[in-house]
C-alpha cells in the first residue's frame, strides 16, 4: 500500500565510518514499503556535474528514476564548480565541531531542499534514505527546519573495517590509516548518537546475524511502531537506484551474509593489536578481543 504524501521530505540518514555495511543495510531498508533509498547524496552534485552512472548502469540523465528529477532542478547551477565545492567543503569531517553548535546554513539548506523536494515528488514512500554517512552532513540536515530527519548510526568491528579497506576498493586504506579514520569518525558518531534522541545505534554484526530483530528495532525508531514480522533470511534484494555506494551497487541483487573473513585472514597477534589501537570504540560497542 502506498503511503500518503507528507508536507515536507522526511529523511532517514545513515551515519558512521565507511566499510561498515551501510550499502547492504540501505538495500534491505529499501525493501520496506515506507522507505526509499537514494544512496550517498553527499556525492549527488558530483554525479550531476559529471553525469555519472546510477547503480542501474545508466547515466544519471538517462536513468528512468533520476532523469525526471533532474528535469525539475537547475542542473546548470548544481553543476557549477563553486556550488559543488561549497557543498563538499561544508560537509567535510573537519567541520563537525562547528556544525554541532553552529546555526543553520541558509544557502546550504536552500540547496538540499530543492534536491529533496524534487526527489520527494517522484517517490510514494514516507522516508527518503540518505546513506551518505558523513556526520557533518547529518548535522546540517538536522538543523534544516524544512526537513524531518532521523539517523541510524552503524558501527562495525575495527578489524572487519581494516580488512574491507584492504580489498580492491575505490578508496583503500592501510591498517593504521583505517584505524585513525575509524577512531575519529566513530568518536563523533557515538557522541552524536548519545546526545541526539533521533539517532539509533546498531552494530553491523548484529544486523547480519539477526536482520529481522534489527529491522524491527529500526522500524520502532523510525515509524514509532513495528508494522509486521519480517522474514529476511535467504531473501535476495534488488539494488535500488542509488547514488555512489561500494561495489555491491553494481550487482543486480544482494543477499544478507556475514563477512568475517578477517577472522581467518588477519593473524591473531594483529587482531589484538588493532583492537587495542581502537580500544575506546571497541569497548563502548562491546566488541571482544
Amino acid at each position: 500500500m502506498l503511503s500518503m504524501k507528507k508536507n515536507s521530505p522526511q529523511i532517514l540518514y545513515l551515519l558512521g565510518a565507511g566499510r561498515s555495511g551501510t550499502t547492504m543495510l540501505t538495500t534491505v531498508l529499501n525493501n520496506h514499503p515506507q522507505i526509499f533509498a537514494v544512496g550517498e547524496m553527499h556525492q549527488f552534485l558530483d554525479y550531476v556535474r559529471d553525469n555519472k552512472d546510477c547503480s542501474c548502469g545508466a547515466d544519471l540523465s538517462d536513468c528512468s528514476f533520476w532523469s525526471p528529477i533532474l528535469s525539475q532542478l537547475d542542473t546548470h547551477h548544481l553543476s557549477k564548480k563553486e556550488t559543488v565545492t561549497f557543498s563538499n567543503d561544508l560537509e567535510w569531517h573537519t567541520h563537525i565541531p562547528k556544525h554541532l553548535i553552529g546555526k543553520p546554513n541558509k544557502e546550504y539548506s536552500h540547496l538540499v531542499n530543492a534536491i529533496f523536494d524534487a526527489i520527494d515528488s517522484e517517490v510514494d514512500a514516507s522516508w527518503l534514505l540518505d546513506s551518505s554517512k558523513y556526520i557533518s552532513r547529518y548535522l546540517l540536515l538536522r538543523k534544516n527546519k524544512h526537513l524531518t530527519v532521523k539517523g541510524i548510526y552503524m558501527v562495525r568491528d575495527v578489524r572487519g573495517v581494516i580488512y574491507s579497506f584492504g580489498k580492491n576498493v575505490q578508496t583503500p586504506k592501510k591498517p593504521f590509516s583505517a584505524i585513525l579514520y575509524y577512531t575519529i569518525i566513530n568518536f563523533w558518531g557515538q557522541l552524536v548518537s548519545f546526545f541526539d534522541s533521533q539517532v539509533i545505534r546498531i552494530r553491523y554484526e548484529d544486523f547480519v546475524k539477526n536482520p529481522e530483530a534489527v529491522l524491527e528495532k529500526l522500524e520502532a525508531h523510525v515509524l514509532g511502531h513495528v508494522t509486521s514480522r519480517h522474514k529476511l533470511e535467504d531473501q535476495s534484494f534488488e539494488i535500488p537506484h542509488i547514488i555512489a555506494g561500494n561495489r555491491l551497487r553494481s550487482q543486480k541483487k544482494l543477499v544478507i551474509k556475514q563477512d568475517v573473513a578477517w577472522n581467518e585472514n588477519i593473524s591473531r597477534g594483529k587482531q589484538l593489536f588493532y583492537y587495542l589501537l581502537a580500544l575506546p570504540t571497541m569497548l563502548f560497542n562491546q566488541y571482544k578481543p
